[in-house]
């Protein structure tokens, strides 16, 4: 039973340290997606847009819902690697 349960743990390690670069870089880059969306979104309804209200509020809104993209892969990756744990053939 120790012996299934060490080799399980071991198994397991690269693909925590796998998860947590994958987290790294695609947290970062939504969060950054997410926060630059919401200051265009507030410039455009502040006004301080310039002429052009309707194509900052268009992109804000773009932006902030790509920002979900990443979030959705991080999703994605996370069940992939630590819930499904099939083998990938490459």
């Amino acid at each position: 039973m120790t012996q299934k349960r060490g080799a399980r743990a071991q198994a397991l390690a690269p693909r925590l340290l796998l998860f947590a670069f994958i987290s790294l870089f695609t947290l970062g880059l939504g969060l950054l997606a997410l926060f630059d969306g919401i200051a265009m979104l507030g410039d455009a309804f502040a006004g301080t847009g310039g002429g052009d209200r309707n194509v900052v509020l268009v992109l804000g809104g773009l932006t902030t819902i790509g920002a979900l993209v990443p979030f959705a892969l991080w999703f994605v990756a996370g069940w992939a690697l630590l819930v499904r744990r099939d083998r990938w053939e490459w």
